[in-house]
C-alpha cells in the first residue's frame, strides 16, 4: 500500500523531481510553447452540484502537488514549497452560463478551456490549477480543469478523472470523500535522495551512449517516399484482440506497449532499409509504491535499437531491454542532459535529433468515451480546443494508449519527410503483426 500524506511543513524548501527540472528548463529557455494539462467533462442529467464541488475540493486538498509554489523568478537553483489550501479558499469557480442553445454552451465551454490551456502560471502568486463548473440549461453542466504541467502529468490526469467521480458517487450516496493521499513532496524527496554517486555515473554513461547513437542515426527521408500533406492515422484494437494480444505478450514476458514499440521499430527498419533506429520515448519514472501520487514524473528519454531489421522477436526483446534500461537511468538533471547533448553533438558534428518519438500511456480502467453514472451521462474530452494548434515537429510520432479493453494507436507523420503512403504501410504492418500474434484463449 502507498504511504499516506504526512503534510510537509508549509514554506519549507522541497526538491523538484528530475522531470520537473527538465520541464522547467525547457519552458524557461523558450523552447516550448506553454500548454497546461486539460480535462473537460460534459455532464448531462441531474447533477448534484454540491457533491461534485466537494469531490473536486477534496481532490485538490489531499494532493499536495497542487499546493506547490515557486518563486516568480526560480533562478539557477529552483526549489518549491507548499501553501496548503485554506479552509475558506475557493478552488472551483461555479457559475451559470446563459446560452441560447446546447451548441452555444459547448462553444463557450471550449473557448474557456482553450484560454485556460494556454494561460501561463504566475509563479508564486497563483495556484497551479484552474477548475470551473459551468451550468447551462437544466441537466447540462461542464467541468473544466487545467493544471500546470510542472505539477501534473498524464498519470495525474488519469487519477483526477478516476478519483473525482469515485468520490462524487460516494458523496451522492451519503458517504464521504477520501481525505488522504500519497504525498508528492515525499515521493520527490525519495527520488532525489535515492540517486547516489554510483547510480548517477551509470546514468551519465547510459545517456552519453544513447545520445551519441542518436547523433549518428538521424532520420533521412527514404528513397521513394511520396511527399503529401501532414496528417494522422488512427487504429484501434478492440476488447477481444487486445486481451488475446496481451496474453501473448505476457507469455513472452513483455507488456503490450513494449510489444507495440518493438513492432513499430521493426516495421520502420524493414520498410526503410535501416539497420539502426534511434528514437525518443515518454517515460513515467514512478516506482510501484508511488503509482497513485499526483505530480510530475513524466519525461522523455532516448532509445537506441541495433539490428532493427532482424528477426522481429529479437527486435522486440531489444526494445524491451532498452526501455527498462532507460527507466533505470532517468535520474539526471536538465543541466546534465544538456551538457551530454552538447558533447554528443560536438563529437559527432551533428545535432541530436528528435525525428522519431513514441508516446506511451497506460490506464487501468476500460476505455469509455461516455459513461453512465447513476442519472448522469459523462463524456470526457468533450470540448476540443478552439483556434489553437500545436505543431508536431517529429518526422513520425507514434501515440499508444492502452486500456483494459482497448489499444488505441495514432501515427502522426510529417508529409514532407515521411508522407502518407509510408506512414500507412507502417501502421498496417503493426496491425498485421497484432492480428498474427493475437489468438483466442485456450
Amino acid at each position: 500500500m502507498p504511504e499516506l500524506t504526512a503534510a510537509p511543513t508549509p514554506g519549507a524548501p522541497l526538491p523538484l523531481t528530475y522531470e520537473q527540472d527538465w520541464f522547467l528548463a525547457k519552458t524557461r529557455t523558450g523552447g516550448w510553447a506553454h500548454k497546461n494539462v486539460r480535462l473537460g467533462f460534459e455532464i448531462l442529467g441531474e447533477l448534484d452540484a454540491d457533491a461534485l464541488l466537494e469531490a473536486v475540493r477534496a481532490f485538490v486538498t489531499r494532493h499536495d502537488a497542487l499546493h506547490l509554489q515557486l518563486r516568480p523568478d526560480p533562478g539557477p537553483r529552483p526549489w518549491q514549497w507548499t501553501r496548503p489550501i485554506g479552509a475558506d479558499e475557493q478552488v472551483v469557480e461555479y457559475r451559470r452560463v446563459g446560452a441560447a442553445s446546447p451548441e452555444q454552451f459547448s462553444r463557450y465551454a471550449a473557448a474557456l478551456l482553450s484560454r485556460d490551456t494556454v494561460t501561463p502560471w504566475a509563479y508564486g502568486e497563483q495556484r497551479p490549477f484552474a477548475i470551473r463548473l459551468l451550468r447551462g440549461e437544466a441537466g447540462r453542466h461542464a467541468l473544466l480543469a487545467t493544471f500546470q504541467n510542472l505539477v501534473f502529468d498524464g498519470r495525474a490526469h488519469h487519477l483526477f478523472g478516476h478519483e473525482v467521480w469515485r468520490d462524487y458517487e460516494a458523496l451522492r450516496r451519503g458517504g464521504s470523500a477520501a481525505d488522504t493521499a500519497p504525498s508528492f513532496a515525499e515521493a520527490a524527496a525519495r527520488q532525489r535522495s535515492g540517486t547516489g554517486p554510483e547510480r548517477r555515473e551509470r546514468a551519465l554513461a547510459s545517456w552519453r551512449e544513447r545520445l551519441g547513437f542518436l547523433a549518428r542515426t538521424p532520420w533521412i527521408r527514404p528513397d521513394g517516399a511520396t511527399a503529401t500533406e501532414d496528417g494522422t492515422l488512427r487504429a484501434e484494437l478492440g476488447a477481444d484482440a487486445t486481451a488475446a494480444l496481451r496474453r501473448t505478450c505476457e507469455e513472452r514476458r513483455s507488456t503490450l506497449l513494449q510489444w507495440t514499440v518493438g513492432t513499430f521499430v521493426h516495421a520502420l527498419a524493414t520498410r526503410t532499409g535501416r539497420t539502426e533506429v534511434g528514437l525518443w520515448t515518454s517515460m513515467d519514472s514512478r516506482p510501484s509504491r508511488d503509482r497513485d501520487v499526483v505530480g510530475m514524473f513524466a519525461g522523455s528519454c532516448p532509445l537506441a535499437v541495433t539490428d532493427a531489421a532482424g528477426e522481429v522477436g529479437a527486435v522486440r526483446d531489444r526494445v524491451r531491454a532498452g526501455l527498462l534500461d532507460a527507466l533505470r537511468h532517468q535520474r539526471l538533471t536538465a543541466a546534465e542532459t544538456a551538457e551530454l547533448t552538447r558533447r554528443a553533438e560536438a563529437e559527432h558534428g551533428a545535432p541530436v535529433p528528435r525525428d522519431l518519438y513514441v508516446n506511451l500511456r497506460r490506464f487501468e480502467g476500460a476505455h469509455t468515451g461516455a459513461r453512465e453514472s447513476g442519472p448522469l451521462r459523462i463524456t470526457a474530452d468533450a470540448y476540443p480546443l478552439r483556434r489553437i494548434t500545436f505543431a508536431d515537429g517529429h518526422a513520425l510520432h507514434l501515440r499508444c494508449s492502452e486500456y483494459r479493453d482497448r489499444l488505441l494507436i495514432g501515427l502522426v507523420y510529417d508529409g514532407r519527410r515521411v508522407g502518407r503512403p509510408l506512414a500507412r504501410a507502417l501502421l498496417d504492418d503493426v496491425l498485421a503483426a497484432a492480428a498474427a500474434d493475437a489468438r483466442p484463449a485456450r
